[in-house]
């Protein structure tokens, strides 16, 4: 079997499945495979693929025409230009959470400060960060020990691993030691609903974590102990940094406003949807 053979086979077979771009995902599936891009598989289409890569191939495409996502069978995905692991222990990090990492940027914590990212999943936005700004210390937490090691992992993979320390913890429950002590709390927590869950494409609702996508019936949950969370951790002037639901900036912005948090703004990410909100917590607080 030819690749343009195989690759003909497998579009049919996904397209069948429902999937849309079905010839673009199986150049993608069988490009990882083969370790080459659209333009290798255009050159090499008359190559024929040997038994195990035929195989392969095929366990692939039948794991797709399942909805399994692309990322979880290929066991990687692109993040700010990271090549990062994931499999069904963390959710797939999505472009538009790389807004919160230029929000963070853009708050420009101190040289040698110190930032939380709360509900690390991946590592994503901790390494992201680690990488872009070499001189602060990261505190990764999730609840998940699972996704911790996920997140352990791509730390390694980007030699971080000395500047992110994990830990296995709940944002709503941090360390009393971090308390008025953080530059700056991160985070991208749950904020699906429960009734926006069930009509979630299959990819997600069957596969990815549920726990890191629905916090409750309102999705406003975690935002909710984040806000408790963060007046406690930060200093003075610290920023609090939240992606959010397409239709939740300014409830999001309501809470942080009642817990005392200042210069209430938001980001929009790339399709013009306000994605993240950031404030700040007052200098000179009582606590």
């Amino acid at each position: 079997m030819t690749i343009a053979t195989a690759l003909g086979a497998a579009a049919d077979v996904l397209a069948r499945a429902g999937i849309g771009a079905a010839r673009s995902e199986a150049e993608q599936l069988l490009g990882d495979l083969l370790g080459t891009d659209r333009g290798g598989l255009l050159v090499r289409r008359g190559e024929a693929l040997g038994e195990s890569e035929r195989r392969g191939f095929e366990g692939w495409v039948a794991r797709r025409a399942r909805r399994e996502p692309v990322q979880y069978i290929v066991g990687r995905v692109e993040f700010r230009g990271l090549d990062l692991q994931v499999d069904p222990r963390v959710l797939i990090p999505r472009p538009e959470t790389e807004g919160l990492v230029e929000a963070a940027l853009a708050e420009d914590p101190p040289r040698g400060g110190t930032v939380v990212d709360a509900g690390t999943g991946s590592g994503c936005v901790a390494i992201a960060l680690a990488v872009a700004r070499p001189d602060l210390r990261v505190c990764a937490i999730d609840r998940s020990a699972a996704a911790i090691a996920v997140a352990r992992e791509n730390a390694r993979i980007h030699r971080v691993e000395e500047r992110v320390r994990f830990d296995v913890l709940d944002f709503g429950d941090p360390p009393a030691a971090w308390d008025g002590l953080m530059d700056l709390l991160v985070a991208n927590p749950p904020y699906v609903t429960r009734d926006e869950w069930a009509a979630l494409e299959p990819e997600v609702r069957d596969h990815e974590p549920r726990d890191a996508l629905v916090p409750g019936p309102t999705g406003l949950e975690a935002h909710a102990t984040l806000a408790t969370t963060a007046r406690r951790i930060l200093r003075p002037g610290g920023s609090v940094i939240l992606e959010v639901g397409w239709t939740q900036a300014e409830a999001v912005g309501v809470l942080l406003g009642g817990h005392g948090f200042e210069a209430i703004s938001t980001r929009r990410d790339f399709a013009g949807i306000a994605r993240v909100v950031v404030a700040r917590a007052p200098d000179g607080r009582s606590r």
